[in-house]
């Protein structure tokens, strides 16, 4: 974005003020000047942006701004790319949630989420995210919802959509209507771009969290993945982290195995089994670098959280004791600490 000479010489004036009350002078003659040029006829989209970014940056200063909302609207209804990434920031900073223009936010919103172009469908994600007010909730889950499971839909959309709806399900879980799409996103624990299936891990967690009966079929899921990453090696360079595969990943899936009961099917808990007996294998190596011991320990720890928390086999119970009485002595007190931790939910 270029720079603003206005914007630039007003956060300059307000630097060069010595005490508050000369900056509160200047703020309120800035105010002033603002209000008189919103009421200008024929105002270009430069100049409201202009003065929006100045209300913006007063409002981060944690003066009260109760004017120029209905110009942000006007700059997130926009076709220029700079001015509709402005007005999303003002909403999103000064937006209320019972503001009587919210429609028209919402309106606009939806019309970009639909957008061909994907910058603009980011900029209203981002958005829904960080006003999320219930009637976002209500009106734009099933837009979001289709923008996740879209073919057309880049790989970043999805991650931002998943992102999203994980938001709004936490903070409206009734408004969301989970249940009508919650079969629907579990598939995508199985998608090629590890980014989109580590978004949809957090946001199936979190549905498992309150539909548990419904979201039962994210376990076979969540251990095919698992076996792709840690059993057949399919990954791609870029989410090696010290020489192992997608750490974050690993961890939320173990961590979402923990919501459901223990496979029924003899084939998947084999297969379960073999993806926690490899974890433990792989951790009896030394890591040379501490970034290396973090990430496979907390796979590790994770990973026999799961096994006690199934107990799907006795032996790997008792090589998972023998390994937790080795942490409880290891210099490392963070690890003597998770050690014992786990020790306690062994015993209980």
């Amino acid at each position: 974005m270029a720079p603003m000479k206005g914007l630039t010489v007003f956060i300059a004036d307000l630097r060069k003020c010595r005490s508050h009350e000369d900056e509160e002078k200047r703020v309120n003659k800035e105010l002033a000047n603002i209000r008189t040029k919103f009421k200008e006829p024929g105002l270009n989209g430069y100049n409201r942006k202009k003065y929006v970014c100045k209300l913006v940056y007063m409002a981060l200063l944690g003066y009260e701004v109760s004017f120029g909302h209905r110009e942000a609207v006007d700059l997130v209804n926009s076709a220029k790319y700079s001015e509709k990434q402005i007005g999303y920031l003002a909403i999103s900073l000064l937006m209320e949630e019972d503001a009587d223009y919210g429609r028209m936010v919402v309106a606009a919103m939806s019309r970009d989420i639909h957008d061909t172009n994907e910058f603009n469908v980011s900029l209203a994600l981002n958005a829904v995210s960080n006003i999320c007010t219930r009637e976002i909730a209500e009106v734009l889950t099933q837009d979001i919802v289709a923008q996740l499971l879209s073919p057309a839909a880049s790989m970043f959309i999805k991650k931002k959509a998943a992102l999203c709806l994980l938001r709004l399900l936490r903070r409206y879980p009734e408004a969301v209507n989970a249940q009508q799409w919650a079969a629907r996103v579990i598939p995508y624990l199985g998608h090629r771009d590890i980014g989109v299936t580590l978004s949809v891990a957090s946001l199936v967690t979190a549905l498992a969290q309150q539909f548990p009966e419904d979201t039962r079929k994210a376990a076979s899921f969540a251990v095919r993945r698992l076996k792709s990453l840690v059993i057949d090696n399919e990954y791609a360079a870029e989410y090696i982290y010290y020489k192992v595969p997608a750490p974050w990943l690993q961890i939320k899936l173990l961590r979402l195995l923990q919501y459901f009961p223990a496979p029924e099917s003899p084939e998947l808990r084999s297969l379960l089994l073999s993806i926690l007996r490899h974890i433990i294998d792989v951790s009896q190596d030394t890591p040379r670098e501490l970034q290396q011991m973090n990430a496979q320990y907390s796979i590790l720890f994770e990973a026999i959280n799961l096994g006690i928390q199934l107990d799907i086999d006795q032996g790997l119970m008792q090589e998972c004791a023998v390994l937790l009485g080795r942490f409880i002595t290891s210099r490392e007190i963070n690890v003597r600490y998770l050690g014992l931790e786990t020790m306690a939910h062994l015993a209980a």
